[in-house]
């Protein structure tokens, strides 16, 4: 006869199969038991006929049925019991899984606040810087027009002596425009020889003194060369630039005497 091979059920936990398997040993040693002493009674034919016997044989089957009955009894109350522990136990899982998915949640949410009033303080500041930059354009924007309205030529100087800036008035006496001296000395440009036509050594120039020693210089006679080659008689005034102590250029104020003969 082929042997019959109990494979666990995919659905039921290692466990309760094991008591499974156990439940089937000792039924089986309950039906061996109950083979081993009901067989010697019926060894002959008229056996059977001996009432006797066939009623200690039915007491026999009475007590197999009830041993049967009570190991399938106390199987299915441990598979119960240990079913309703599984459940717990996945009620248990269920709650601690549902508690940190709320802390997930919760955690999300707090964050997604934290980046939304990130997001709205950086979005206040764009706002601010760009209000603020349009200020100061418009701040520069009138500082030029002053500039370019006034009648002297007026140069902005570097603490190197780099032309930063120029008015209208300048360009149009010098010849050049801002963007041809912006970052170029003013000494090598304008301000290299002197009246007589010696070399004008850049530091006895007053305009580089000022922007050296934090005084302010004036000087009047000196010359500026043009940029065609052509020099004019200047009346200027140089004045430190200072910055939280510091000394960071000058601005040069002058003018063609030419136009005041």
């Amino acid at each position: 006869m082929d042997k019959i091979h109990h494979r666990p059920s995919p659905h039921l936990p290692v466990s309760i199969m094991a008591k499974i398997d156990s439940t089937q040993f000792i039924i089986a040693a309950e039906f061996m038991i109950f083979a081993i002493a009901a067989v010697p009674m019926f060894r002959n034919p008229e056996d059977i006929a001996d009432p006797g016997r066939m009623i200690s044989f039915l007491l026999m089957l009475l007590a197999l049925f009830i041993a049967v009955f009570f190991t399938l009894w106390f199987w299915q109350k441990k598979v119960h019991l240990r079913a309703e522990e599984t459940e717990k136990q996945l009620i248990e899982e269920r709650d601690k899984n549902t508690t940190l998915e709320n802390q997930f949640k919760q955690s999300n949410q707090d964050r997604i606040y934290q980046l939304q009033v990130a997001n709205g303080a950086l979005n206040r500041e764009i706002a601010e810087r760009i209000q603020a930059e349009g200020e100061i354009r418009a701040l520069q924007k009138r500082q030029t027009l002053i500039l370019d309205s006034a009648g002297e030529g007026i140069l902005g100087l570097d603490k190197r002596g780099r032309v930063m800036f120029m008015n209208k008035a300048a360009s149009l006496m010098l010849g050049w425009e801002q963007e041809e001296l912006s970052g170029l000395t003013h000494h090598s440009r304008i301000h290299h020889t002197l009246p007589d036509g010696t070399e004008h050594k850049e530091e006895d120039c007053p305009i580089y003194q000022a922007y050296k020693d934090g005084k302010v210089h004036y000087k009047t006679g000196d010359v500026f060369w043009c940029k065609n080659g052509s020099s004019f008689p200047v009346e200027y005034v140089s004045t430190p630039i200072e910055d939280q102590g510091m000394l960071t250029g000058a601005v040069v104020v002058f003018r063609d005497l030419n136009t005041y003969k």
